[in-house]
């Protein structure tokens, strides 16, 4: 029996170049693609646009922040030094005093008249001591009259030694009499004090800050009668960091301002640093004495500002925020800088810091163009680009 070939199957076996034909575009399609990708792949990553900015050299003032409340220097609170009825006291509190000045009376009816038995008393001890005088003065004529009689043989010893002791107790009733008379002196110099005492003055120039009596009130030592306040002479008290101490030092000029005076700029100059540093918060008072000539400022307001501790003409300052810094002081501190369009990274040491800006001691130079911003894409190498 022969075999039947089928006109199905005889094409499988006899259609070889057609079908080669028909594989050559699929082919050429599938490496395009493949060489597509590969130029993708090997593509270069845009540049990263960045805010930059050109290093330059130019002054920099460095500052110590400061912040705390006006004192006065001198503020007085008057006590009362005598008994007595507070007759008048006509200031008023805010009213301004002058040193010396009569502020209030106490009623001196009573320490008149002890001045007057005073004076009397001395009166009457002037009268003795004057007596005593005259008979020390008799008894001495008496004793010399006896030395003479002696030698005559006009009266005996025990006649001398007789005028001789009536000598020196006359002489004694005198140096006792001027004793009295200096007490009774002294005892009107008290008289006349409490009189004057009846009279209260300002002790101090300023301003009464407040009263504490008011006229008909009986008052004794140490009664508080009012305060005295002196805004010529204000100190502003800040503490200063004890980072911050080795900066500032006497005589350094002071700039601040103060709550009531919106954008009005006063001036000082540190006096002294407390040589002790609170261990709690690790710092030190400073003294600052206030220029207060236009007079309004008041002791007890608010101030905020800084102490001028250096100038530098020529420093490099950069931005705060262009500065990357560890945490932690003394940290590692970088930046970067653009070179052949390229984030290079560059260490950097820093000095001062005031208002946002950093004094870089080391690192950068006049002519970088510097990174201005932190960015988290940023890295050693990352092309950049200026951005707007």
């Amino acid at each position: 029996m022969g075999m039947i070939v089928s006109e199905r199957d005889s094409s499988r076996h006899f259609c070889p170049l057609p079908f080669a034909l028909c594989l050559l575009p699929l082919l050429f399609l599938s490496a395009c693609r493949q060489k597509e990708t590969e130029v993708t792949v090997r593509g270069e990553i845009p540049a990263l646009e960045v805010r930059v900015l050109e290093v330059k050299a130019q002054p920099f003032t460095a500052t110590v922040p400061v912040t705390g409340t006006l004192v006065s220097r001198a503020m007085v609170v008057v006590k009362a030094e005598v008994i007595g009825r507070l007759l008048k006291f006509p200031k008023q509190e805010g009213d301004a005093v002058t040193a010396g000045e009569v502020v209030a009376w106490v009623d001196d009816e009573n320490y008149r008249l002890a001045v007057k038995l005073d004076q009397t008393a001395i009166q009457v001890a002037e009268a003795a001591l004057a007596r005593t005088r005259v008979t020390a003065e008799h008894n001495t004529s008496e004793l010399e009259r006896a030395r003479n009689l002696l030698k005559s043989g006009g009266i005996t010893d025990r006649d001398l030694k007789a005028a001789e002791v009536a000598q020196r107790d006359s002489m004694a009733q005198v140096a006792l009499a001027e004793a009295q008379l200096a007490q009774a002196r002294a005892v009107l110099d008290g008289a006349d004090k409490r009189l004057r005492d009846t009279v209260i003055r300002s002790p101090i120039g300023g301003v009464i800050e407040r009263k504490f009596v008011n006229p008909g009130a009986y008052v004794e030592a140490p009664t508080q009668l009012f305060s005295i306040v002196d805004n010529q002479r204000l100190e502003l008290e800040s503490p200063v960091a004890s980072t911050e101490l080795a900066r500032v030092r006497p005589g350094q000029r002071v700039t601040f301002e103060v709550n009531s005076y919106p954008k009005t700029v006063f001036e000082g100059a540190v006096i002294e640093t407390n040589p002790a540093v609170d261990p709690l918060t690790r710092s030190a008072m400073v003294r600052i004495g206030v220029n207060n000539t236009s007079g309004r400022l008041k002791a007890g307001m608010f101030a905020q500002g800084e102490i001028l501790t250096g100038v530098e003409q020529q420093a490099v300052v950069v931005p705060a925020v262009a500065i990357y810094r560890s945490a932690g002081t003394g940290g590692d501190a970088y930046a970067f800088v653009i070179e052949n369009g390229k984030a290079s990274r560059r260490a950097v040491r820093i000095g001062r810091e005031t208002d946002g800006r950093l004094e870089i001691e080391d690192g950068l130079k006049s002519g970088d163009v510097l990174v201005a911003e932190q960015r988290i894409e940023l890295a050693d190498g990352v092309r950049v680009a200026p951005g707007k």
